[in-house]
This record gives structure tokens, C-alpha cells and sequence, in this order.
């Protein structure tokens, strides 16, 4: 036995020389067997050592599973309450949020029809009676000092916002009224649809003071938006609140109180809905220590005497229940956390977190039986289970040991037997992939390498075979390749014949009471800058100047779209002058099919011939230049006006400036002032400035532009051209 053992070993060491075939099996079997003897000696260990600790683990797991158990469910029930609570106090924060977005979003409304009453029309409003009142019509309500008649006007116009109004009440259920207070009070009202009383008594008044209300007060105090106490509403008998956000005029003065009348039955269904198990209730505190929420009972029921029922007659922070009335105080005082009380006379563990946007807090509470009645089932489960199965392991130690010993038999041999057939598939597959690799390299490309072993050599053949396919269908492609360059080049070529050719040549030499040029350097084939100019009449001029986000084919076409719609607006306008609406329903235009997310910043004027009155709008675009008195200014507007394409429901104003004979309106796009040169400096507006009060006060527009562009060009001295060079020059000679 020794011997064969010893001769084994020799082998199974073997030498560093031999074919590839020995030494796999070697390998093979040499790992396998110490794996084998490492593995079951760690095995035949550690399941006497695991028997002796299932023995010991048995007797102390069952005295300490009562009290472990108990505790780790109590801190799972506490923290999945505490989730439960912030998760439903964040969804209430949210729909609370929801309806102060939408009061200012009316107060926003309001303001705007303040601050443009020329854009609206007078609209008619109604006083509420019962023979003409209707949920979500609108309707008057003013003080007791206040006469509509003299307020006629400001309630006229200030009724255009009924349409928000019937809008905020149709799409929020919470809402049972959306409503403005103006300081003149008068109040303009929608009501949600409701079911009256017979006899209409529950219709509102025309008389109501809305600046006596506490809603109007609070907002009125301060900048945002203000929830009112919750209290009982008359007509329903029903919990609710108010919201409301104040609105300014363009003094900054407070002009008004936009609120909304808000019904806490949805809120109540979240309570409602919220999966607390047999036992479980939560509920919701104000500031007053208030329970205006409960999933115990609704505001109305007739009761059942529990103390966390809906009431908002007792502060329960006064509570004779010591322990409740301190998680009330700790609620109201914005805390969050969980707290052990008892409620109605039984031990309850409750969670609380605060309701950020009104104050209030939510709390989610579970019985304490409830909680630890499984740590008593899994006390006596383990006990019983544990002398199960340290009987079991005992009798499975030995027959386990005896299965080893066998496997280990069994496995040596067929590591052998097995070793030494998959070492063959192995080294054969290598020999075939040899032999192929050496005549691919001695360039015959049409050779195939078969190898069919499923694994990574069979992948390392497919791979040399597509490698040579790749090879040759890279050199057919070459040729092709070239050809598609050449044709792409050509086309661009053509695409910018035919840009240059849309922006007008002819300057209007024969018209001397102008002087005008204009010029586009492209940074691409084709750009996205643009210039017009055309004669609206005999003596009106119109000149556009244009820049495109981006660069290339797409900024090109976008071009002249934008140059189209501006110049057939302006040829159909019906009030030609009004270029601020020009400006807006091209930009509306623009926002159409707008994919792409394009914008361009234009701007446009017109000049009487006659008179040098200039009239034009900037759409984001840069600030001109003036030369009055031989000096140059930029020309800059207070409010600078959006760019166009993005926004569809942008307004645009028009401005005007005077020029005199001699002066000249220089227009350019961005290219300009954010040339660079090799150190990434910009020309910048300075410069341009500059250079244009350096000109010659006799020199022609003509010249003036052709020294920007070469002062531009030195400026850069070689660097790329990183955008479009745009410029435009028109001098007001007079009659």
C-alpha cells in the first residue's frame, strides 16, 4: 500500500517536461485532491463543533428569545409606525403644497390683470340670489360700505380671472371655493357644486366684509401663503380651512387676497386608507392641540367617547392623560419621533411627524399587545424546535461521515477518467487553431479556421475568421467611403449657395435718404445668423437682424423659417406699427413643431423715411449701437425682452428712438463681441465700441463694416471662427 502510494505521488509531482496533455491531468487532479482532504477535514470539524454549539445555542436561545424578540419587534413596529407617519405627513405637506401653488397661481393671475388692464375686456359679474345662484358661476360680494356702482370699472375688469377661478375649483376636489379679496373690498367668488338647502338659505350673501375675515388679515401680514385655523363650515357642517396668498400692484403695495375655501374630507380618506393592521388607528393635530383628522370617527358622528376621535373644541395638551398630553405637546411643537401612551386606557405606541406647510403633524399608532404576542409564540417555537433538531443532527453526523469517506473514493477516480478526456478536447482545439493562424498570417485572408469546442477557443477562431472578413471588407469600403465624403461636401456647398442667396444683395444704393448694409460670415458651410431688409411702403423701412441657437445645417433651416415668419407677419400685419404683436405670434409661430428645441433672438425695426422715427422690439437679442453727435451708444432696454421659439405664451413691447440726419443704427449678432483669438479673449462690447467711434464721420456704412470685419479679423490673428459674423448698418440721411 505504501508503495503504490509513493509511486502515486512521484506521478502525480511529475516532471517540468512532458506534453501539455500529462500536466492538465496532474494539475487537474492534484487540485481536486487537496481540495478534497482540505474540505472534508474543515467539514468532519465543524459539524462536531457546530453539534456542541446547536447543544449550548438550544439551552440559552430559548431564555433569550423572548426578551430579544420582544424588543427588536417593538423597534421594527416603532420605526415602520414612524415611516408610516412621515410618509403620510409628507402626502398631506404635498396636497397642502398643491393648493398653494394654485391660490398663487390665481394671485399671480390677478396681479397681471392690475398691472395690463389693456389687455382685457370688461366681463360681466353677478350678485348672488337665489334666483340666479349656480356652482362655478361667478359671483360679487363687497362690504358693508362699498358701492358697486362706483367700483363698477376695477370689478369689470378684475372678473376676467373667473375662468382661473372656475378652473382651480373644477380640477382640485379639495376645494369648495376659490375666491379675490380686493383692498377695496369686494370679493369675486366661484363655488364648487353642491346640493342646497330648499329653501337657498346656505347661498352666499352679497353683503361680506372680506377684509374684517382672518384669511385676508393673515395673508395680508405677511409675503406668502397663510393657512386659516380649521373650523366648521356653515352650509355643510363639514371640518375646513382656508388658504390664501396676497398680490401687489406695481407699486409693490398690497392690492388684494387670493384664497381658496378647502373641505378636509379627502385628507380624511387618507387616514382612512392608511394600513395599520386589527387594532391601528392615526390621526392629525393643528397648532391648538386640535384633533381635526382621525381615522377613530368623522367630524358629525355621533361618537363613540374616544379621546382621539375628530374635535376641535379640546386642547388635548391639557390632557388629564399625562402621557398623551405630552406627545401632544411634542406633536405641536413640530417634533418627530414615537412615544408609549395610553389611550382610551390602553398601551399604545405612537409615531409623529411634522406637516411642514401647515403646522399640523400626523401620528400612526398600534396597540402594544399587538406588537409583542408573536415574540411569546417564537419563545415556545424555538424551544421545540431546537431538541428536534439536535436529535437529527446526531444521526446525520455519522452517516455523513461515511458518505465522505466514499465520495472521496469515487471522485479521485472519475477526476482521473474525466481529466484526461477533456484534456484532449482541449490541446486538439489548439493544435487546429495554430496551424490556421499560421497560414492567415502568411496572407491567405480566405481561410477559415474551424473550431467547434463551444468555449473561448471556438470564440478566438470566429474572431481570426471575422477579423479576416473585416479586413477585406474594410479595402472594399475604402472607395466608397471616399465617394460619400466628396458627394456630402458637394451638397453643403450647395446648401450654402442657397443660403447667401435668400438674404437680400441689393442695398437700396437709389434711395437717398438712406444709406445701408449688411454682411454674414458663416463660422460652418451654413449658419444659423441672419439679416432682411424690405419697404413696407414708399416710406417705411423694415430691417431684421437674427441669430440662431447652434451652428451647421439644422441652425441654417431653422434660419429661414424664422426669416419667412418674420417677414410675412410683417407683410400682413394689419397694424404694421404694432411690432410688439408681430414679435408675439411670431414667437408663437416658432414654438410650433419645435422638436428640436431651437431659439433665436432677433431684432426688428422699422424707419420712417420721412420723419427718422425708429420703432423696433429686441427678442433677446444684443443691444445696438447709435451714433448720435459722431459718438456711438448702446442701446439698451430696461426690461430685455425673451428670446423666441421656447416660451409660446410670451408678450413682446415695442420701443422708439429718434434719428436725426447723419446718425446710424449698427446692428450685429453675438459673433461679434464673442470673437476670440488664440488665447480664448473675447473681441467684447468695449471693443466694438471703440473701434466704431474711431471711424471717420464721413465714412460710408459700407466702410464701416468692412473696418469692424478687418479689425475683428486682426483681433483674432488666425484663431478659428468659433459662430456666425453677423452685421447690419443703416445711417438716416433725410430728405
Amino acid at each position: 500500500m505504501g508503495s503504490f502510494f509513493n509511486k502515486f505521488l512521484q506521478w502525480l509531482m511529475g516532471d517540468k517536461r512532458g506534453n501539455i496533455l500529462d500536466k492538465l491531468v496532474r494539475i487537474v487532479l492534484g487540485s481536486n485532491l487537496v481540495a478534497v482532504l482540505i474540505l472534508g477535514g474543515i467539514a468532519l470539524y465543524g459539524m462536531n463543533v457546530s453539534l456542541q454549539e446547536a447543544q449550548s445555542m438550544g439551552e440559552s436561545l430559548g431564555e433569550n428569545s423572548y426578551e430579544e424578540g420582544s424588543n427588536l419587534l417593538i423597534k421594527q413596529r416603532q420605526e415602520e409606525l414612524l415611516h408610516i407617519a412621515q410618509d403620510n405627513a409628507s402626502i398631506i405637506n404635498r396636497s397642502l403644497e398643491d393648493i398653494a401653488r394654485d391660490v398663487q397661481v390665481v394671485a399671480w393671475q390677478a396681479e397681471n390683470i392690475e398691472k395690463y388692464p389693456q389687455r382685457y375686456l370688461p366681463k360681466e359679474v353677478h350678485i348672488p340670489a337665489p334666483d340666479n345662484y349656480r356652482g362655478l358661476d361667478l359671483y360679487l360680494q363687497y362690504g358693508p360700505e362699498v358701492s358697486p356702482e362706483t367700483l363698477a370699472e376695477h370689478i369689470s375688469l378684475l372678473a376676467n380671472i373667473g375662468d382661473w377661478l372656475t378652473g382651480m375649483v373644477m380640477n382640485n376636489d379639495m376645494a369648495q371655493s376659490v375666491f379675490i379679496a380686493s383692498r377695496e373690498n369686494f370679493a369675486l367668488s366661484v363655488d364648487a357644486e353642491r346640493v342646497l338647502a330648499e329653501d337657498k338659505s346656505d347661498i352666499p350673501q352679497p353683503r361680506y366684509d372680506a377684509l374684517a375675515s382672518d384669511w385676508y388679515k393673515r395673508a395680508a401680514s405677511q409675503e406668502g401663503f397663510v393657512f386659516t385655523p380649521v373650523r366648521k363650515f356653515v352650509f355643510n357642517k363639514r371640518l375646513g380651512m382656508f388658504c390664501s396668498v396676497p398680490y401687489y400692484d406695481d407699486n409693490k403695495s398690497l392690492a388684494g387676497v387670493a384664497c381658496m375655501q378647502i373641505s378636509l374630507d379627502d385628507l380624511q380618506h387618507i387616514l382612512k386608507e392608511t394600513n395599520l393592521h386589527d387594532g391601528g388607528f392615526c390621526f392629525v393635530t393643528d397648532k391648538r392641540g386640535y384633533v381635526i383628522l382621525s381615522s377613530q370617527g368623522d367630524f358629525g358622528e355621533a361618537g363613540n367617547g374616544r379621546e382621539l376621535e375628530v374635535n376641535i373644541k379640546n386642547d388635548l395638551r391639557e390632557s388629564d392623560n399625562p402621557t398623551l398630553a405630552l406627545t401632544i405637546r411634542e406633536m405641536v411643537a413640530g417634533d418627530c419621533g414615537v412615544r408609549q401612551t395610553k389611550v382610551d386606557g390602553k398601551d399604545y405606541y405612537i409615531a409623529f411627524a411634522p406637516i411642514e406647510s401647515s403646522g399640523w403633524s400626523f401620528a400612526a399608532a398600534f396597540a402594544a399587545d399587538d406588537v409583542i404576542a408573536p415574540a411569546l409564540q417564537n419563545k415556545a417555537d424555538i424551544s421545540k424546535l431546537t431538541e428536534e433538531k439536535t436529535s437529527y443532527l446526531k444521526g446525520q453526523m455519522l452517516s455523513t461521515m461515511l458518505l465522505m469517506v466514499f465520495s472521496i473514493i469515487v471522485l479521485l477516480v472519475a477526476v482521473v477518467y474525466s481529466g484526461r478526456k477533456l484534456s484532449r478536447r482541449f490541446v486538439a482545439p489548439i493544435s487546429e487553431l495554430a496551424d490556421g493562424v499560421r497560414e492567415i498570417s502568411s496572407g491567405n485572408l480566405g481561410k477559415k479556421v474551424e473550431v467547434h469546442t463551444g468555449d473561448e477557443l471556438e470564440h478566438l477562431a470566429i474572431c481570426f475568421n471575422a477579423m479576416t472578413d473585416e479586413l477585406q471588407t474594410y479595402m472594399k469600403n475604402l472607395t466608397e467611403i471616399t465617394a460619400e465624403k466628396e458627394r456630402i461636401a458637394t451638397e453643403l456647398s450647395v446648401a450654402r449657395n442657397i443660403q447667401l442667396g435668400a438674404l437680400p444683395r441689393d442695398f437700396l444704393a437709389d434711395n437717398e435718404s438712406i444709406q445701408l448694409f449688411a454682411s454674414m460670415s458663416a463660422a460652418k458651410a451654413v449658419g444659423g445668423d441672419f439679416y432682411d431688409f424690405y419697404m413696407l411702403d414708399e416710406k417705411h423701412l423694415v430691417v431684421t437682424l437674427a441669430d440662431v441657437s447652434g451652428k451647421g445645417v439644422p441652425a441654417a433651416l431653422f434660419m429661414m423659417r424664422a426669416k419667412t415668419t418674420l417677414k410675412n407677419l410683417m407683410l400682413t400685419a394689419t397694424a404694421p406699427d404694432d411690432f410688439g404683436a408681430v414679435m408675439t405670434l411670431a414667437n408663437r409661430e416658432l414654438c410650433q413643431d419645435n422638436g428640436e428645441m431651437l431659439f433665436v433672438t432677433v431684432f426688428l425695426a422699422q424707419l420712417d423715411l420721412d420723419t427718422g422715427e425708429v420703432i423696433y422690439v429686441n427678442g433677446g437679442h444684443n443691444a445696438p449701437l447709435v451714433r448720435k453727435a459722431g459718438k456711438f451708444s448702446y442701446v439698451r432696454d430696461e426690461k430685455k425682452q425673451r428670446i423666441l421659439g421656447v416660451m409660446e405664451n410670451l408678450s413682446y413691447e415695442a420701443h422708439r428712438l429718434q434719428l436725426s440726419p447723419g446718425d446710424m443704427l449698427f446692428l450685429y449678432t453675438d459673433g461679434v463681441t464673442e470673437a476670440m483669438d488664440k488665447e480664448q479673449h473675447f473681441y467684447s462690447e468695449e471693443r466694438l465700441q471703440e473701434t466704431l467711434d474711431s471711424m471717420r464721420e464721413d465714412a460710408s456704412v459700407k466702410e464701416i463694416l468692412t473696418e469692424v470685419r478687418g479689425d475683428i479679423a486682426a483681433f483674432a490673428d488666425g484663431a478659428e471662427q468659433s459662430d456666425d459674423i453677423t452685421m447690419l448698418g443703416l445711417m438716416f440721411c433725410g430728405k
